[in-house]
């Protein structure tokens, strides 16, 4: 495919930095971080544990379906090396729609059909031919956020195009779409779409009820970057992760799309659009490929906070200490849920599921556990990395060996000094920072409403029946 292939001018209509980019490739923001998503099929190559064979075809180990606790612990093993080539700052690799495409056939017959499209079959062919090309699939579902007191039809009717995907036409061979997804990640990137709603449709939505896919260079399909967090004018040195690559995020207009009826997986039911994503079975194995890669960004950054204290020369006082060994105790809690959400995991439509209780728990508390490595991270390098220099101050031939001897401590040298403090800076204060700093707290969902979801979802039946066995011992105690 093209990504693969690290080819991305196929007619692709990609908006940039207000400008319309002719030539993805000679972008900075691109090519960049096209050679780290690359390292997912370059892996492949390189690592006989990336890949598996289904009779005489070769297949990345994200297409297997797990059958077994062992089979999702494989799969968890390879998550971790793909998000460790990005630091796990790559949320949306090629990795995360396959761990739901390598169940879709299992889990395609509950999208049914009706007298003109067959949906499970539509998802069963896309699914096999996503495997058989190993193509990198990104996902669009965020609706704008236009309106939040009125519904999608309410708008639609008041002439607001744009705060969906909707159904313009119906065609005896597919349909015209129209309308807006906000927010898809590494979309510039991608081969093909995937686009679907969330739960929260209403009886009235049923033109926007619609779950497809289709290649990202089809005629009408417009990707409109946010501004990049890339600085090209300065070196590696100076941003060490801003300037590796940017995880853009885009807003995709549809400007009349034909979709074809086999590209349909839901089209105008409303009941179906609501359940799709649970319904195909990408929830759970798309949660366990992310909280995995969570894990290796929480890794990432309770390692730096350390590293700090122990350069900085702040690991002998004891209130440090103890932020370190919380820092390590959420790691290990994250850690030792993902291997629990595998082994109390069960089978569903002949595949070996992850507990999405145990994931919920993990995706409820990393936001936290990350924020607090964070401020670990921006109260250890503090004043020390808001006054690092230039870097091309120490090739200065007036001030650069005074700089030099300025920076230089006990513990490291200037230039280590500097790339260490550079490094605290971008994780904690440039707008690379933030923007992972944001992705982590909503990319999957609202913490609060997590939270409830899980309240809801907790067997507590064990507890209920020790309280009503207290409380009938001491009913009997009393009379």
């Amino acid at each position: 495919m093209t990504t693969k292939n690290g080819q991305l001018n196929d007619g692709r209509e990609v908006y940039l930095n207000g400008n319309y980019v002719s030539n993805l490739a000679s972008e900075a923001v691109f090519s960049r971080t096209l050679k780290i998503i690359q390292r997912y099929y370059d892996l492949q190559h390189e690592n006989k544990a990336h890949t598996f064979f289904e009779g005489d075809i070769q297949s990345s180990v994200m297409f297997l379906t797990p059958k077994s606790a062992a089979d999702l612990a494989k799969k968890r093993q390879i998550y971790e090396e793909v998000a460790r080539e990005s630091y796990g700052m790559l949320g949306r690799t090629p990795d995360f729609i396959n761990a739901g495409v390598a169940v879709l056939e299992n889990y395609a017959d509950n999208l049914g059909s009706d007298d003109h499209i067959n949906f499970a079959l539509n998802a069963k062919k896309w699914a096999n031919h996503v495997k058989s090309e190993d193509t990198f699939v990104s996902h669009a579902i965020q609706n704008p956020q236009v309106d939040r007191q009125k519904g999608l039809s309410e708008l639609l009717v008041s002439g607001q195009e744009f705060a969906g995907v909707w159904i313009k036409e119906r065609r005896l061979d597919g349909v015209i779409v129209r309308g807006a997804k906000q927010v898809n990640t590494l979309a510039p990137l991608a081969d093909e779409l995937l686009i679907f709603n969330l739960p929260g449709l209403t009886p009235e939505d049923e033109k926007f009820a619609l779950a497809f896919a289709m290649p990202i260079a089809t005629e009408g399909v417009k990707v409109v970057c946010r501004k990049s967090t890339m600085k090209t004018t300065y070196s590696l040195a100076d941003y060490p992760l801003s300037n590796a690559f940017d995880e853009i995020d885009a807003f995709i207009l549809f400007d009349d799309v034909f979709i074809s009826n086999d590209a349909l997986f839901v089209c105008g039911n409303v009941n179906k659009s609501n359940a799709f994503f649970e319904a195909s079975g990408l929830f759970n194995h798309t949660a366990h490929q992310d909280e995995v890669r969570g894990f290796i960004k929480l890794e990432f950054v309770t390692g730096l906070a350390v590293k700090l204290a122990d350069k900085l020369g702040l690991r002998g006082f004891q209130r440090v200490q103890e932020m370190l060994g919380q820092l390590s105790v959420n790691l290990e809690m994250i850690r030792s849920c993902i291997i629990a959400s595998e082994v109390t995991g069960k089978m569903q439509n002949d595949v070996f599921t992850p507990n999405m209780q145990t994931l919920l728990a993990v995706r409820a508390n990393l936001t936290t556990y990350y924020d607090e490595a964070i401020r670990a991270i921006a109260e250890f390098s503090a004043g020390s990395a808001v006054g690092v220099p230039d870097f091309r101050e120490f090739q200065n031939a007036k001030i650069g060996n005074m700089l030099e001897k300025a920076m230089t401590s006990p513990l490291m040298d200037a230039a280590e000094r500097a790339l260490l403090l550079n490094l605290a800076w971008d994780i904690t204060g440039e707008s690379f920072g933030q923007r992972q700093r944001v992705y982590e707290f909503l990319h999957g969902g609202n913490p609060m409403f997590i939270r409830m979801q899980h309240l809801v979802n907790t067997d507590l039946s064990d507890a209920n029946k020790m309280i009503d066995k207290v409380l009938e011992n001491a009913r009997q105690d009393s009379k």
